[in-house]
């Protein structure tokens, strides 16, 4: 075989690998490369300088308005597009995990599906189709897919309040392994708040006592000073009565001895 037909023949393997690739992962989302591993840990990309803000459409089970990511607490993401087949194969097994995530954590997760096509009618209509009822974010730069390397739909990844990613899987999960997927990324975020709490608790105990230990010591040093005070006046009281003892003693030795001269004379006489 001639060199060229070899090296023709080795690219044209690499593309069809290529090719294969792309049918199995799904396009990017984004310009973005494809991640190394889609069930890593990667982080948000280091250069980012605070929360991405997603605009959130009016629909059931949402609100128009904005959420962040990362927010106060754990986000659970779901990347779809409308025309996705397996996509709208997810949102039954999503819409069951949901239910079983808000009524155990509560306000403490938010879950949101995010795409950046369509108008927001035909969201809206598509949405309802599917029984969506959570919240529907538009995201029409793609910055939250792009920040977070999300190749593919459908892609759902756990974020939690550090913006830090702990969980990614694309494809038709179902709605156990979407719900263990969140749930223990939610049990250490309640941890981390549950010691925050307590610490501020010990903090604040502590600073309380210092306030009632230094109300307390003026008092005490005031009746220690009254007691001092008082202890001064008694010690004084014995000193002038000694002094003046000694007076009255004279004086009434010096009558005692008029009165025998005077008695003496009488006699005398």
């Amino acid at each position: 075989m001639r060199r060229r037909d070899l090296v023709a023949g080795v690219g044209s393997l690499g593309i069809l690998a290529g090719a294969g690739g792309v049918l199995w992962r799904g396009l990017p989302v984004g310009n973005e490369s494809p991640a190394a591993d889609s069930s890593g840990d990667e982080d948000a990309d280091d250069d980012s300088d605070g929360p991405i803000v997603l605009e959130t459409i009016d629909a059931t089970g949402s609100e128009e308005g904005t959420i962040e990511v990362p927010n106060d607490g754990v986000t659970v993401a779901m990347f779809f597009a409308p025309s996705c087949g397996t996509c709208q194969s997810l949102m039954p097994h999503l819409r069951e995990a949901s239910d079983q995530l808000n009524e155990e954590y509560g306000d403490d997760v938010t879950v949101v599906s995010v795409t950046s096509t369509r108008s927001e009618d035909e969201l809206r209509e598509w949405w309802d189709e599917h029984d969506g009822n959570w919240y529907l974010g538009h995201d029409p730069g793609r910055s939250l897919g792009v920040s977070y390397r999300v190749v593919g739909y459908p892609v759902i990844i756990v974020v939690d309040e550090n913006g830090e990613k702990h969980w990614h899987e694309n494809g038709v999960l179902d709605a156990r392994r979407i719900y263990y997927g969140a749930a223990p990324v939610l049990d250490e975020y309640r941890e981390r708040t549950q010691e925050s709490d307590d610490a501020d608790d010990d903090s604040e105990a502590e600073s309380s006592d210092a306030n009632s230990d230094s109300d307390s010591d003026p008092g005490s040093d005031s009746n220690s000073d009254s007691d001092s005070d008082s202890e001064g006046e008694e010690s004084t009281d014995p000193g002038s009565d000694s002094d003046s003892d000694p007076t009255e003693a004279e004086s009434g030795d010096e009558g005692d001895e008029d009165g025998s001269t005077d008695g003496d004379d009488e006699t005398d006489d």
